[in-house]
């Protein structure tokens, strides 16, 4: 309980500092930077709680599986659903609407 209230701080603390910054007319370059550092240490404390379970290390080859199996067809699913969103509304492989 402790850790989801702490995100949701975190949540809002971002929320309002974007909504602060997002009025001003200064580039905010180093908005990149703070991302990239941020996802660097989410990454780093996923694997690190991850590689600490045992558990999970001793089912790390059916949830390979299982991940496998879902990306295969999430990424036929999306193939398929764009090809017949397509065809449905007219466009070719460019985008254009074939009757333009």
């Amino acid at each position: 309980m402790k850790l989801l209230a702490l995100y949701l701080a975190v949540t809002l603390i971002g929320y309002f500092v974007g909504s602060k910054t997002r009025t001003s007319e200064k580039s905010l370059g180093w908005t990149g930077k703070v991302q990239l550092i941020a996802i660097i240490i989410l990454v780093f404390t996923m694997g690190s709680r991850i590689g600490a379970d045992k558990s999970i290390i001793a089912s790390l080859d059916s949830i390979g599986v299982t991940a496998l199996v879902i990306t295969v067809f999430i990424f036929a699913g999306s193939v398929a659903f764009v090809f017949l969103t397509r065809k449905l509304f007219g466009f070719d492989k460019e985008g254009v609407r074939k009757d333009d």
